[in-house]
């Protein structure tokens, strides 16, 4: 069952109408307004715990994914992503090159991404952490600082892409499925 905001404000107007009805029966003073505001921290923990958007500020836009989940494949055209308190799932498996150096700008923040690239594409990664975590196709990974990474068939002067994972608090796994 979804919890919406339908029922929960339901039960909220159920909890009133119980609240003054004790307060005038039994002469018990309940601190209502305390209940409530807990419940309601309860409420927004639920449905960001469970990925549903919260109070409507989750969203999805062609490359961004804020409190939310989604998938994305290729190269936006703003040349980037990023999942910032939520987490992104980007296949660049079927990504033609059609650029000299193709540039994609992937950011974690507070969030999680996952990257799969083209075992046939000759890839440079720059990877930068600050509190977080970047794991390479090679398995290697990074907590704090800069770390750079060629694919074995990596040629500078032939088309490549160029991927810069930065994550902040967050973590970016990038490998080849």
């Amino acid at each position: 069952m979804r919890m919406g905001w339908g029922i929960f404000w339901g039960i909220v107007v159920i909890l009133i109408g119980l609240s003054i009805l004790i307060n005038v029966i039994f002469h018990v003073n309940i601190p209502l307004l305390k209940i409530l505001l807990g419940l309601f921290f309860i409420y927004l923990g639920i449905k960001i715990i469970f990925g549903i958007p919260a109070c409507g500020f989750g969203w999805k836009t062609d490359k961004d994914a804020v409190f939310h989940e989604s998938d994305f494949s290729g190269i936006p055209t703003a040349g980037e992503y990023n999942a910032i308190f939520g987490k992104a799932v980007i296949d660049l498996t079927r990504t033609p090159l059609t650029e000299p150096v193709t540039r994609l700008k992937i950011a974690a923040v507070f969030g999680s991404a996952e990257v799969r690239l083209n075992r046939e594409a000759p890839v440079k990664i720059l990877a930068n952490t600050a509190f977080g975590n970047v794991r390479l196709p090679d398995r290697s990974s990074g907590g704090f600082g800069t770390v750079s990474w060629t694919s074995d068939h990596f040629q500078e002067q032939e088309k490549h892409l160029a991927l810069q994972a930065d994550a902040v608090f967050g973590s970016i796994h990038i490998l080849y499925p």
